[in-house]
């Protein structure tokens, strides 16, 4: 019995040591962007190593009371909006998208007034394949 309990721990190390040595390795990621536009305005492709949070934070904008829209989209497989937020276009403002799958993601910036023009700085994080 003693060898059989031995030999069911040993298996079940081995097995736990093998699953954590092949999950997927992410790590947390930002980019910088300027952004200008007056319609809309889109990042670069991004991609997450693991389903988790991606978040949208403005660091400077030259309209700070203006309203912004910040929309995820998926871009690999089907193209589709994972979901909105508005937000002022004002330095601190975030925007959170929260327990979104790994996958190839983009921002699209737009807003409520279409005779401004908007031009800042923001970054977006997430966690990207390592």
């Amino acid at each position: 019995m003693t060898r059989h309990l031995g030999r069911a721990t040993a298996t079940v190390c081995c097995a736990t040591a093998l699953a954590l040595t092949q999950t997927a390795q992410a790590h947390a990621a930002s980019r910088t962007v300027d952004f200008s536009y007056q319609h809309i305005w889109k990042t670069p492709d991004f991609e997450t190593g693991i389903r988790g949070r991606i978040h949208f934070t403005v660091k400077r904008c030259d309209h700070p009371n203006g309203d912004m829209t910040v929309l995820l989209r998926r871009t690999d497989g089907f193209d589709y909006v994972v979901g909105s937020r508005t937000i002022k276009c004002r330095a601190g403002q975030t925007a959170n998208f929260d327990d979104d799958p790994a996958g190839t993601y983009e921002f699209e910036l737009g807003k409520l007034d279409d005779y401004t023009f908007f031009k800042g700085t923001a970054t977006y994080s997430f966690n990207a394949a390592r």
